[in-house]
């Protein structure tokens, strides 16, 4: 069963990350369950600003990092599925 809650912040993450990069983030349902992942590319060349903003919004997540991928950058987060999460805060 899909959490609303973990889908909801996983889509939110994923606008501020396309508006921090200027890329567009996925989100995907992580492959072994759980929860949901979000990725952009990171452009070369990213500004200080829009890089704070950035690592603003990664620290929502659970996980959060970083990958060479061919020829390119990536930036992932990872939302958990957990009942009893509290939505306002983030505690539970």
């Amino acid at each position: 069963m899909r959490s609303t809650w973990a889908f909801d912040l996983a889509g939110r993450l994923a606008g501020r990350i396309a508006a921090a990069t200027g890329t567009r983030a996925r989100v995907r349902r992580r492959p072994e369950g759980g929860g949901y992942r979000v990725e952009a590319v990171l452009p070369e060349g990213l500004g200080d600003v829009p890089h704070l903003l950035l690592l603003s919004v990664l620290a929502e997540a659970d996980r959060y990092g970083h990958r060479y991928c061919g020829e390119v950058d990536l930036v992932w987060a990872e939302v958990d599925d957990r009942a009893g999460r509290g939505a306002a805060d983030g505690s539970g």
